[in-house]
């Protein structure tokens, strides 16, 4: 439908004649003849004008391929829809994009922290392990001691008085993987001596007992226990976007804990043992637990059976 034709449709549909019509935008009526039968076209202006008091679109004036406004106005939102449609999801895409480059990044992480940590192979060491209670400082107070010298480990628990000034050991944890000797030593305040358990009598079967006396590394192991650590353990955390943080540099791993709704921070040591970790909940509560290393050599230390040590302070089961 060409302009002039649009022009005649647009002013008979609101019943004027070419001198009303003219008048509505400041023309004469000789100028709407014109136009209507194709011998001149109005300028920009008035162009504008006839969008603006008759409530059509310059598309729909000027392409003649256009029949009526209200087709128009359909193909555009439909234009326009499929263009937003297609923004949503370019913006997906980037996003999707950045979460994979990240799953990738948290995945080489951990998998770094795992294989180094499970290369650590010495037998011959010690290991602190400090636990601080922050939202309750004066009960921040218990630490605990791995030593290993040979087959022989040794894992002693001290619980320090308000004032950190005296100190009671109140869980021995003795196993010779040599010998088969496995137990535990537990102080009783109301009695005022240790208390003997054999940790053989908790296993249900020979193949427990076994498991008892398997040549472990409890650094490594406790060191593997924080961190993920198999190939499905590695992808599933690499995925979990609860694992929000994680530093190859500085090898800390932070995640969070619906379950318990707590922020948890794992820091590794320059040997990618574990050196830190922190839980901290919603409420404000929060636990350090520190963790140190010494290396020992056989001819430097020697592990004492606890039992000779205590021997006339221990109490053994019935």
């Amino acid at each position: 439908m060409k302009f002039g034709e649009k022009i005649i449709k647009l002013r008979k549909e609101k019943g004027l004649s070419q001198e009303e019509f003219g008048n509505k935008i400041n023309v004469s009526r000789q100028a709407v003849s014109k136009w209507e039968n194709g011998e001149a076209k109005p300028d920009t202006d008035k162009i504008q004008e006839i969008i603006k008091k008759f409530n059509v679109s310059y598309e729909y004036l000027l392409n003649d391929e256009i029949e009526n406004d209200g087709e128009h106005s359909k193909e555009f939102v439909k234009k326009d829809k499929k263009h937003k449609i297609k923004g949503i999801l370019k913006v997906i895409l980037i996003i999707f994009i950045i979460y994979l480059l990240i799953c990738v990044y948290k995945f080489i992480a951990f998998y770094r922290f795992y294989s180094i940590a499970n290369s650590f192979s010495e037998k011959n060491y010690m290991m602190d392990k400090n636990i601080y209670i922050t939202s309750l400082r004066e009960n921040a107070n218990n630490k605990v001691g791995i030593i290993r010298v040979g087959n022989k480990i040794l894992e002693e628990t001290y619980h320090f008085n308000e004032s950190n000034t005296e100190s009671i050991k109140t869980q021995i944890v003795y196993t010779d993987i040599d010998k088969r000797e496995a137990y535990e030593l537990y102080y009783s305040e109301d009695k005022g001596k240790y208390i003997y358990h054999d940790r053989k009598k908790d296993m249900i079967n020979e193949n427990e007992i076994n498991k008892l006396f398997e040549d472990k590394n409890a650094v490594k192991e406790n060191t593997l226990s924080s961190i993920p650590s198999s190939f499905k353990q590695i992808l599933l955390a690499s995925i979990n976007p609860m694992y929000y943080y994680v530093d190859i540099v500085n090898r800390e791993i932070r995640t969070y804990s619906l379950a318990t709704k707590t922020n948890i921070t794992v820091k590794l040591s320059s040997d990618y043992l574990l050196e830190r970790t922190n839980w901290k909940s919603d409420n404000g509560n929060s636990m350090d637990v520190l963790y140190s290393y010494d290396y020992v050599q056989d001819h430097f230390r020697e592990i004492d059976n606890p039992l000779e040590l205590y021997k006339d302070n221990i109490i053994f089961e019935e």
